[in-house]
């Protein structure tokens, strides 16, 4: 039942994705495919946050009519797992190191996805250069903002992840 729901969300946030920029400015800051695959990265399974990365990275390139698919997808599904990982060897069921992570994420995956299209020589989705930096500044903090919200919102949906600190482990690596 959790594997329909986790592709229920990422569902929702594609179209949300698609659709919120158009009408609020706001959300062109805000990347609510790249806040899934946190969330569910952090459920301490990096397979689960690669996989619910490389969905909402593909389906993020799909509905921006992108002209090479799998920058995002390689960039989430990277960033998922690396996320995934490490929420196997630190706590951070604590909401400021959540709040962290979505702020190194979102620097993380703009940096990837720009340096993607630099290597395949496509445009640079963020505009013009002497832009990168406000807007590389603005993403990070939209998504954190919009975190803070969402992870409620969202702990609410999957009760097995708890903002209290107790959450279900499936899987346990020890390295």
């Amino acid at each position: 039942m959790q594997k329909v729901k986790t592709v229920i969300v990422i569902v929702i946030f594609l179209l949300l994705q698609m659709i919120l920029p158009k009408h609020l400015g706001i959300f062109r800051y805000i990347e609510l495919p790249l806040l899934g695959t946190i969330f569910f990265s952090l459920m301490r399974s990096p397979l689960q946050g690669m996989w619910t990365g490389l969905a909402a990275g593909l389906g993020k390139d799909i509905i921006s009519g992108a002209d090479v698919y799998g920058v995002n997808g390689f960039s989430k599904t990277l960033i998922g797992y690396c996320i995934g990982r490490a929420s196997l060897n630190f706590p951070l069921e604590n909401p400021l190191a959540r709040l962290g992570i979505v702020a190194l994420a979102s620097f993380a995956d703009t940096i990837m996805v720009v340096g993607f299209n630099i290597v395949l020589q496509q445009p640079i989705p963020l505009g013009a250069w002497y832009d990168f930096g406000r807007v590389v500044g603005f993403k990070v903090i939209g998504d954190t903002l919009a975190a803070v919200l969402l992870f409620i919102v969202l702990n609410r949906i999957f009760p097995d992840q708890k903002e209290s600190g107790r959450m279900t482990v499936k899987k346990r690596y020890y390295a």
